[in-house]
């Protein structure tokens, strides 16, 4: 009987050793080959990993991490998306100049991560040339974009692995990109075909009364549903802004107060606000907007301190300085350098779409105004190692003025002190040294031409 006993205990014994225990982390590996970069970092889900590569491109997470979702692998110029999944193993491998398309990953079920790794290229393939796509009339937009949507709706089917609740979240973001795209082609369809006064028709618009602009919870998970949300209210402010006669920006304000989920108005406006005060007509008409419609504490709070900040920069005030930037021609300027005359200060970068955009009508302008008492001045924010760039734009594009480059890029002080964090920015200040404009017309806009015959200029 005792013999007997042993034996079912030693059975017992061995087969509790074949048991592999569950896991309760992650383990990823991989290989990214000729890269440069030793550095990555994996983030999501509360974590901030960073993650060195060997000489080889090889690494794996030395610290155990867990939480089933998304994760974010990345040197900070190119990102692989990734779902996975706790007590997993994965391995994923790139090239890195051709990361997007060369991504993979292997292991745990992992299609997932590969339907995230691949959607962008898949959607981008059957969108073809952004700007002709853009540029198709109304009726084969419209066509075009419902192929898409269904195109991209059966290969989110064709990943066979996915978990369920993986993919209702993307069968969500399929519906909600595609509405992106439709209310994005007004403006778009405008830009790319140069029809300035391009509007889509009300049949168009029709498609979108089947939409929730109001869900709290997508609103909260990102991904395409705030961007829809948000240009769909402020497409409503456009139309509330040219059918009042109103400040577009005041017009924002106006519409976004009357959203009646808290959350969405809230985050709606704050998001405005951090911008457009830096462009409004009226300040303080602005500020009492904002402060009428915002229900958030918070918010009200730090655009307050905002607000009073940007009050120094008031009509009349005097302008911040700065001192002994590089000068493209040779040695160094300071504002101080140019009192006595009006200064038109042109705030941009190289690398500034809407910046070079501006060019022609600048110098236009400082041709027109040339031997005036007015100075022309442009301020590159472009980061110190861009220098030989910035010379080489300013020479193949023939730049006129005064051609400086600030000292510390967006971090400089002067640029600081005007609360600048979008670009082009124009400054105009009297032959005082004092604040004619802390947000004057660009050289595009006539109202530029308007503000220099009232100083008489």
């Amino acid at each position: 009987m005792n013999r007997i006993l042993i034996l079912l205990l030693s059975m017992l014994s061995l087969a509790s050793c074949k048991t592999t225990p569950s896991k309760d982390y992650i383990l990823l590996r991989g290989t990214i080959s000729n890269t440069t970069s030793e550095k990555f970092r994996l983030s999501g889900q509360g974590l901030r990993m960073p993650i060195a590569l060997a000489e080889d491109g090889s690494f794996t997470c030395d610290t155990m991490f867990s939480g089933t979702g998304r994760y974010t692998f990345t040197d900070g110029r190119n990102s692989a998306y990734l779902y996975l999944e706790t007590g997993g193993t994965y391995n994923l491998t790139a090239t890195i100049n051709k990361f997007k398309t060369t991504a993979k990953i292997t292991g745990t079920n992992p299609d997932a991560s590969n339907y995230l790794l691949t959607e962008y290229e898949h959607n981008n393939n059957l969108r073809g040339v952004y700007a002709e796509y853009n540029s198709l009339n109304e009726t084969d937009f419209s066509d075009k974009q419902q192929t898409i949507f269904e195109a991209n709706t059966k290969y989110l089917e064709s990943f066979k692995g996915l978990p369920k609740e993986f993919e209702e979240v993307e069968r969500k973001e399929l519906y909600y990109s595609h509405y992106l795209a439709l209310i994005k082609y007004e403006s778009l369809h405008r830009r790319y075909t140069n029809q300035p006064d391009f509007k889509v028709s009300d049949n168009f618009m029709k498609q979108f009364e089947s939409v929730d602009f109001l869900n709290e919870q997508a609103f909260k998970r990102r991904g395409s549903y705030d961007d829809l949300v948000k240009e769909y209210f402020v497409r409503k402010a456009n139309e509330f802004a040219e059918h009042e006669g109103i400040d577009k920006y005041l017009a924002k304000l106006k519409v976004f107060g009357e959203i009646p989920n808290d959350y969405i108005k809230n985050n709606l406006l704050n998001s405005a606000a951090k911008y457009d005060i830096a462009y409004t007509d009226n300040i303080d008409t602005y500020y009492n907007t904002f402060i009428a419609a915002s229900t958030s504490e918070a918010n009200n709070k730090s655009f307050t301190e905002k607000y009073t900040a940007l009050k120094k920069l008031s009509k009349g005030e005097p302008s911040p300085v700065f001192t002994d930037y590089v000068n493209n021609a040779g040695g160094t300027n300071s504002l101080n350098d140019f009192k006595g005359k009006y200064v038109y200060m042109d705030v941009w970068a190289t690398w500034c779409g809407p910046c070079i955009a501006e060019v022609p009508a600048l110098k236009k302008i400082e041709k027109q105004y040339h031997n005036k008492n007015i100075e022309f001045i442009s301020i590159s924010i472009d980061t110190q190692d861009k220098r030989e760039a910035w010379s080489k734009m300013i020479a193949d594009k023939a730049l006129g003025g005064v051609q400086l480059l600030a000292d510390k890029d967006w971090s400089t002080d002067f640029i600081v002190a005007y609360k600048i964090n979008s670009i082009p920015r124009f400054i105009l200040i009297d032959p005082n040294g004092n604040i004619v404009s802390w947000n004057a017309p660009r050289p595009s806009n006539d109202e530029l031409i308007t503000l220099f015959n009232e100083l008489g200029i």
